[in-house]
């Protein structure tokens, strides 16, 4: 009796080792998932009243900033130096035809931006990026990718 005891005993802890064994390897893995990296948020910047708003602004890398015109007449976006320009026009006058507008440092020209238009750029380069109206060199801001 004692060895059919045994014997019993012997087969329910095996029994259990086998349903414990499966019940592991069905088991959903512990391991954690690389989370999607985010991407950083638009920027929207409107030129109105012959200004950049904001005129300073700090991004990620990776950030697409959006330019609006609000103004009734055409603007752009160039980076690099503004050349020197003249006397300020008065209010709500633009220098039309212009003869030939700066084309800054070649790393950003929107071309002439037209009232309620839009144009944007993705900044996937690390520095700081002074811009300016090519229409209106008075017109100066930065932006500053880290």
């Amino acid at each position: 009796m004692r060895l059919a005891i045994r014997a019993v005993g012997l087969g329910l802890i095996a029994a259990l080792a086998l349903v414990g064994c499966a019940s592991a390897s069905s088991a959903p893995s512990a391991s954690p998932s690389p989370s999607p990296t985010a991407s950083p948020k638009p920027v929207a910047i409107s030129i109105k009243g012959f200004a950049f708003n904001p005129a300073t602004v700090d991004v990620a890398k990776g950030t697409t900033v959006t330019w609006t015109n609000e103004d009734p007449i055409n603007h752009t976006v160039t980076t690099g130096t503004p050349p020197p320009s003249g006397p300020p026009l008065p209010s709500g006058a633009s220098p039309t035809p212009s003869p030939s507008l700066s084309t800054g440092d070649g790393r950003i020209n929107s071309g002439r931006i037209q009232a309620t238009s839009t144009f944007s750029f993705t900044f996937n380069e690390v520095g700081t990026f002074t811009y300016f109206c090519a229409v209106h060199p008075r017109m100066v801001a930065t932006i500053t990718v880290k």
